[in-house]
């Protein structure tokens, strides 16, 4: 429930319905509806019902790598022979609008790109992004953008079976509006909309479990 104005002066306590053509459904405390035409509504509350409109989007998030040499090993240790391997990653995600309307208003995009632990249970932040957009006839209704070059380190005892290192885990996309208020979510695995909070705050290289929680890097194999 939440107070409304008109233009008019008067005012009215009403939960937001829905809004049907160029007029606002509220319901009143005793569960009436009323059909209010926007034009009868204060600006704060024409505001209110376009942002309580928000649209969705088909949300797509891409990878592109290269494995590049390094000028280091094999290195031989009692016979066990190892590579160190570097791939490098760029992240992209592209928005799409897929619902119908317009909505002339900022939003900020986040993403973030989550690396595994090849030899472990814990994950990575590989790389966090933001950028801001109104969808537009102009633009198409979409938006695009991506992050910074990371290198993914594996060293490789490929004749034991045996690798350490990172790898490409998955993402999180976070689409917000001007209010900070989430509108749209695409994601990888179904817990990592609950960290949102906590990668927003961690720094990128961070090792992390699946509770948020701050975990130690894999300690290096020492040979004996």
């Amino acid at each position: 429930m939440r107070m409304w104005a008109g233009v008019d002066g008067k005012f009215m306590e009403a939960k937001f319905v829905a809004v049907i053509g160029d007029k606002v459904v509220l319901k009143d405390a005793r569960g009436k509806q009323r059909k209010i035409p926007l034009a009868q509504l204060s600006d704060e509350d024409r505001l209110f019902t376009e942002l309580a409109r928000p649209p969705k989007f088909n949300i797509d998030f891409s990878k592109k790598s290269s494995q590049r040499s390094i000028d280091k090993g094999p290195y031989n240790h009692g016979g066990i022979i190892w590579l160190e391997k570097v791939c490098d990653f760029v992240f992209t995600t592209k928005l799409r609008q897929r619902s119908a309307g317009k909505y002339n208003h900022e939003l900020k995009v986040e993403f973030f790109a989550i690396g595994e632990e090849i030899d472990g249970d814990n994950y990575i932040l590989l790389d966090r992004q933001t950028s801001r957009f109104t969808p537009t006839k102009e633009n198409g209704q979409s938006h695009s953008f991506h992050g910074v070059p990371v290198a993914l380190h594996v060293r490789d005892w490929s004749q034991i079976s045996m690798y350490r290192g990172q790898k490409y885990g998955g993402y999180l996309v976070v689409v917000t509006d001007s209010r900070g208020k989430v509108v749209d979510v695409g994601s990888s695995h179904k817990w990592l909309p609950g960290l949102l909070s906590k990668l927003r705050e961690f720094p990128v290289s961070r090792h992390f479990d699946k509770t948020g929680a701050r975990v130690a890097p894999p300690r290096p194999i020492i040979w004996y």
